[in-house]
C-alpha cells in the first residue's frame, strides 16, 4: 500500500520539525529568560514583596508563552522552508486533484470559460481540494496539518491564478491552465521557498529587534 503524496509530504516536514523544534525552543527559552530578568530588576523594583511576587508570575507567564509561541512558529516555518524541496510528489498531487475538480465543473463547456469566471473557478476548485485534505483522517498533528496546507493552499492559488492572467484572449480553457505541470509544480516550488524565506527573516529580525532591545535595558 502506498503512502499518499499529501500525507507523505506532510509527514516528512513534521520529521523535520521534530529536529528543529529544540534548537529553536532553546533560544526562544533564552530570550524568555533575558526578557522576564529584565523586566524584572528594570520595572518591579519600586514595588513591595507581595505585589513583586504577583506581577512576577504574571509577567513570567506572560513573557513565556509568547517565546514559547514564537520558538513554535519558528521552526514550523523552518521545517516547511527545509522540506518543501522534497514535495514534488505533494505538489503534483494537489495540482491533479484541482484540475479534476475544474473539469468536472466545466465538462460541458467546450469552448473555455471567461477568465474573471476562470479565476473564481480556480479559488473555488483550490479551496475544495484542500478542505477535503484537511477533513481526511490523519495522524498528523491537526494544527501542523492546518499550517502546511495553509501555505501551500496559498501558493497554488498564486500560481493558477497568475496563469490564467497571463494566458492570451479572453476566454480560457482547463487544460491550457495545467498545460506544462512541472513549471506550475516549479513555480509553486519557488514562491513556497521564497515565502517561507521572507517569513523566516521577519521572524528572526523580530526576535533579534527584541534581543537588542532587552540587552539595552539590561546595560542601561
Amino acid at each position: 500500500m502506498t503512502t499518499n503524496p499529501l500525507t507523505q509530504g506532510i509527514f516528512y516536514a513534521v520529521q523535520i520539525f521534530r529536529r528543529v523544534f529544540l534548537p529553536h525552543l532553546a533560544a526562544g527559552a533564552g530570550l524568555f529568560l533575558l526578557i522576564g530578568c529584565a523586566l524584572y530588576f528594570s520595572g518591579l523594583q519600586p514595588f513591595s514583596s507581595s505585589v513583586k511576587i504577583i506581577l512576577s508570575v504574571l509577567i513570567f507567564s506572560a513573557v513565556g508563552s509568547i517565546c514559547f509561541g514564537y520558538a513554535l512558529v519558528a521552526s514550523c516555518v523552518y521545517a516547511i522552508h527545509l522540506a518543501c524541496g522534497a514535495w514534488e510528489d505533494f505538489i503534483d498531487d494537489i495540482i491533479d486533484k484541482v484540475q479534476a475538480v475544474m473539469l468536472a465543473r466545466v465538462e460541458n463547456l467546450q469552448d473555455g470559460i471567461a477568465k474573471d469566471q476562470a479565476k473564481v473557478l480556480v479559488r473555488g476548485s483550490v479551496r475544495e481540494v484542500f478542505q477535503n485534505t484537511r477533513r481526511a483522517p490523519s495522524a498528523l498533528p491537526k494544527w501542523m496539518l492546518t499550517l502546511c496546507l495553509g501555505v501551500l493552499m496559498l501558493m497554488v492559488r498564486a500560481v493558477l491564478t497568475a496563469r490564467v492572467i497571463k494566458l492570451a484572449g479572453t476566454t480560457v480553457k482547463v487544460s491550457k491552465i495545467f498545460a506544462g505541470k512541472a513549471t506550475l509544480a516549479g513555480a509553486v516550488f519557488l514562491n513556497l521557498r521564497l515565502f517561507t524565506t521572507l517569513v523566516l527573516w521577519l521572524i528572526y529580525g523580530a526576535g533579534g529587534i527584541v534581543l537588542f532591545l532587552t540587552l539595552g535595558l539590561i546595560l542601561r
